[in-house]
């Protein structure tokens, strides 16, 4: 109850913000004109303020995007604002293992330094679908994508920090709503691979930010044992309508969001935990936390447990390297 009291009312917290600020606020004093970010999902929503705000105090911005063309009219929003502002636009379709391999291999051809990751494309699925590796198409979208392209990209953030003496930092956009999801994940996740299955879109969803959760957790702890200058965090940005939302518009919808008017974000609000964990000073040497609110809090016992960490590692490493449509049994 008071933690909600807080929230309503936008309560500062040890960072000094609350759930009321917003992007804008949280990188006032920031300069990231030295600074070249990675950011996915960013054509519309949270993705699209997070950007446009690196945008304004400086960054060199790079889009990849499923719809290039929708990339290139965020591209355009945004130079119009800020017409000084270098963005890339690069095909991207994180449910393929391919695409992302393809994706990594040109921006790597363009040999421009990488200070900072964010994985903030989301989808949620209400229809069962596998993608092209035979993956659950939530979770081969928003974790195992995201997954594979980091680690592919982490040899060039590590670079860029030993060149520059600049901290790299990754951000993972998980969701509360990782909390929801309970059993065995990785059964979990075989069964809804299959191509018939008792499919529940929410549990799929929630197993696909408890996977980003504990790819925080793995993730961080193996960059600190080889001693890499790269911190990586994960933050929920709150309750916000975006388009996330969109294949679900209707009266039940508008009555949910009405009644819970009160606890919705704004965009800018919603995107300032992205921003503030990615930008603050105060972060340094920061690795493996959960972010609500722009403030360190918890998360799940299950997103907090080692052992179930080191455990998708290992199935995800395994489902990034088989053969396309071979189905999903990471442990054949």
């Amino acid at each position: 109850m008071i933690e909600t009291g807080k929230y309503l009312l936008g309560a500062a917290g040890a960072s000094g913000f609350g759930s009321k600020s917003t992007a804008e606020e949280v990188t006032e004093n920031c300069d990231l004109r030295s600074i070249t970010a990675v950011i996915t999902g960013a054509t519309s929503g949270i993705g699209a303020e997070t950007a446009r705000v690196l945008a304004k105090r400086g960054a060199r911005l790079i889009f990849p995007a499923r719809n290039v063309k929708a990339a290139e009219e965020a591209k355009g929003r945004i130079v119009s604002e800020f017409p000084e502002t270098e963005i890339v636009v690069m095909e991207l379709d994180l449910s393929s293992i391919a695409s992302v391999r393809s994706f990594v291999a040109d921006f790597e051809s363009l040999d421009l330094p990488l200070d900072l990751l964010i994985n903030n494309a989301g989808k949620l699925a209400h229809e069962h679908a596998i993608s092209e590796d035979g993956i659950e198409m939530t979770f081969a979208t928003n974790y195992l994508g995201h997954f594979l392209l980091t680690n592919l990209l982490l040899k060039k953030m590590i670079q860029t920090a030993e060149e520059t003496g600049v901290q790299g930092r990754i951000i993972n956009v998980t969701s509360g709503i990782h909390g929801w999801f309970s059993g065995d994940l990785i059964e979990y996740l075989r069964l809804i691979s299959q191509p018939k299955c008792q499919f529940d879109a929410t549990r799929a969803y929630a197993l696909s930010k408890l996977a980003n959760v504990l790819h925080t957790k793995e993730l961080s702890s193996r960059l600190q044992k080889i001693g890499a200058n790269v911190t990586v965090n994960c933050v929920h940005p709150g309750v916000v309508r975006t388009r996330l939302t969109r294949d679900r518009e209707g009266l039940l919808t508008d009555l949910v969001f009405f009644l819970a008017s009160k606890l919705v974000k704004s965009v800018p609000q919603a995107a300032a935990t992205t921003c503030y964990v990615a930008t603050n000073p105060r972060l340094v040497n920061v690795s493996g936390k959960y972010f609500t609110d722009c403030n360190e809090t918890t998360p799940s016992g299950l997103g907090s447990n080692s052992s179930e960490a080191t455990k998708l590692w290992a199935a995800s490493e395994i489902l990034v390297t088989q053969h396309s449509k071979a189905g999903f049994d990471p442990f054949s």
